[in-house]
């Protein structure tokens, strides 16, 4: 009888950490875009945005909030680290806006498209743009 009340009050406990953590990594945000940017060689309309890091932390879901089109892209962890801002990053080289990372509240690292060889190289020079996450 002991054994089983310290099963079940166990359980209890972890269903409550593990609901707690999973709450707390929020995955799903808004973001207004003020710039065409690009994600994997495709440009994206500046716009209201749903970001979205899906599929067990392997995919980036950008839908485009008027138009309902969604973007899906391969993501790779970026860095290390754990943000309370969640934010996007973007590479700005000349006229053109390259998403570099995605940073989600309560989850650990950052997350990026993966990239190609021209794509890397351009990140080596220019500036890089910031754009605020919004809790959905």
């Amino acid at each position: 009888m002991k054994t089983t009340l310290k099963n079940i009050a166990m359980t209890i406990g972890l269903t409550a950490v593990l609901g707690t953590a999973a709450l707390l990594a929020q995955t799903d945000s808004t973001a207004k875009i003020p710039f065409d940017f690009q994600i994997a060689g495709k440009t994206l309309p500046a716009g209201q945005y749903l970001v979205r890091l899906a599929q067990d932390n392997r995919m980036l879901v950008f839908r485009n909030m008027e138009t309902g089109q969604a973007t899906m892209v391969l993501a790779h962890a970026y860095k290390s680290g754990t943000v309370e801002e969640p934010k996007l990053t973007f590479n700005h080289s000349g006229d053109r806006y390259t998403l570099q990372s995605a940073w989600f509240a309560g989850v650990a690292g950052g997350y990026g498209p993966l990239q190609r060889k021209s794509d890397r190289s351009d990140g080596e020079r220019g500036m890089v743009a910031t754009v605020r996450l919004l809790q959905k």
